[in-house]
């Protein structure tokens, strides 16, 4: 049968295609023969050959013990765990963040980046729901500094601050610094603070309202009504009975009165006259109240709280300054009573002036709370300011050594003591720095810490606190600025008599 041109061309292809295969088949072999001859030449050869030493052994290393020969035979699996192990229990793995819509804080040492607080911003977000703060940590951890440092940056942005009590006096340099004012109070000082002073006017009433005339005066009465039993339950250390509570009263207006006769504002002088008035009265309930309440009363301007707080104000409160400090530096060693009365009018006295919703957004400090919580008229006091801190645009921060320092407010079950649990309790902002062994147990079950929380806290380093907020909780480092340390050193004082012990002449020092 004769071939076609097809069949020519498909018996072609076939033998291009063997000729291939065969090339390809002796290609291989010759590599291979190569190979063989390579590896046994380096097998006999034992010395170098070039530059490069031979191989001594194959690509999983030398066979010997903890060599780690064929882990390149292992293979990488997952581990199942929660999401919540995940996130806290494995390294290297970044936290929630707050963003940086605020003031720079430090460093988030979870990972986070910076850290940034601004309270009136988070409220905005609905992170947090009050506006107080409640900062616990041990001396020379760093606590002041952080509520110093916050304050000022703050300021720096356009609020304002104000030191309700300033016990030590540590707050002047800062409040000079950020162009404020301070306020001395103290025997001798000369400087007199009316806490029967109406304060500040604001424009709306809590229903968002034009303030009327009459809802101002009912305003300003309740306000001078509450601090008149603050100070008497002060002095007393007992509530006021019926009686005392009703010629108060009937001595307050009638002191009102009295002022507006001859041109001026009710001061305490005023109420005390109208309690003597009131001590001939035909019924003698009404006589005995208003004699116990003079006697009270007149502890006010006698002794050492004298020409403090019984007369006009003479101090001036700038409403548009940066910030403002009431310094009681002086009182220190005075009776703890005349500690409570003064804590209690320059608290009252600082909360007139400005609660009120046009005075701006104001950060509030109370420093060394554990005195101001110690006294059953204060602490009520301050129950009251912060549930209306939203109201005013305030953010209050109260400072304290340990979580215990809040059963100095009273025994456990008592009135006192659920009040101060429930300034915890609004607290949506808590700062923990180091604290001691001691102290962890109880912190843990206030606060409902986590064992590894627990741990930490026993070894923050100075300058880094756990912030709890919103749900979650940040390991944070203050960072503090050359100027702001220098500005911030409370042991300014200490270090300088230590160089004046180490360099005073041996004489003296002997």
């Amino acid at each position: 049968m004769p071939r076609t041109s097809k069949n020519r061309q498909e018996v072609e292809v076939f033998d291009f295609y063997e000729a291939n295969r065969a090339s390809k088949r002796s290609s291989i072999s010759s590599t291979r023969q190569i190979l063989k001859d390579l590896k046994a030449a380096q097998k006999n050869d034992t010395e170098t050959t070039g530059d490069f030493p031979r191989r001594c052994w194959g690509r999983g290393g030398q066979r010997r013990r903890r060599s780690l020969h064929g882990t390149a035979t292992l293979r990488l699996q997952g581990v199942p765990t929660t999401a919540h192990t995940g996130a806290t229990a494995y390294p290297y793995v970044a936290g929630t963040s707050l963003g940086a819509d605020g003031m720079y804080v430090g460093r988030d040492l979870n990972g986070g980046g910076s850290f940034c607080f601004d309270p009136w911003r988070l409220y905005e977000r609905g992170v947090i729901s009050g506006m107080s703060m409640m900062l616990f940590g041990q001396i020379g951890t760093g606590k002041s500094s952080l509520a110093k440092s916050l304050s000022v940056r703050l300021v720096q942005a356009g609020r304002k601050l104000s030191v309700a009590s300033d016990k030590k006096g540590e707050w002047t340099r800062v409040v000079h610094a950020v162009g404020g004012s301070v306020i001395q109070v103290g025997p001798g000082m000369g400087t007199r603070l009316n806490p029967l002073d109406p304060g500040t006017r604001p424009p709306v009433n809590a229903q968002g309202e034009p303030l009327t005339d009459e809802g101002w005066a009912l305003m300003v009465r309740t306000r001078r009504m509450a601090i008149l039993i603050t100070l008497v339950r002060i002095l007393t250390n007992r509530d006021l009975s019926p009686a005392e509570h009703h010629v108060v009263s009937l001595a307050l207006d009638a002191g009102v009165h009295t002022a507006r006769e001859r041109g001026g504002v009710v001061v305490i002088p005023d109420v005390i006259e109208a309690l003597e008035a009131d001590k001939t009265h035909p019924d003698r309930l009404v006589a005995e109240a208003s004699s116990v309440m003079a006697m009270t009363l007149h502890r006010m301007t006698s002794g050492d709280l004298a020409g403090m707080f019984d007369g006009e104000t003479t101090a001036h409160f700038a409403a548009n300054a940066p910030a403002t400090s009431i310094d009681t530096s002086a009182l220190q060693g005075a009776s703890p009573e005349a500690i409570r009365v003064v804590n209690a009018c320059s608290g009252a006295w600082t909360e007139a002036m400005v609660t009120t919703s046009d005075g701006g957004q104001r950060i509030v400090v109370y420093e060394e709370g554990w005195d101001n919580i110690s006294s059953e008229a204060d602490l009520r006091r301050m129950v009251e300011s912060w549930k209306l801190a939203r109201a005013y645009g305030i953010f209050n921060v109260l400072i304290l050594h340990k979580v215990s320092d809040l059963n100095m407010a009273g025994d456990a079950g008592s009135k006192m003591a659920a009040m101060a649990k429930s300034l915890l309790a609004d607290a949506d902002v808590k700062v923990i720095y180091r604290q001691d062994e001691s102290a962890l147990r109880l912190t843990r079950e206030e606060m409902d810490l986590s064992d590894r929380e627990r741990s930490l806290l026993k070894h923050l380093d100075e300058g880094v606190g756990l912030w709890r907020l919103g749900g979650s909780s940040f390991q944070v480092k203050n960072d503090l600025t050359r100027v702001e340390r220098e500005l911030f050193n409370t042991d300014q004082r200490l270090v300088t008599v230590a160089k004046t012990a180490t360099t005073a002449p041996k004489e003296a020092r002997a």
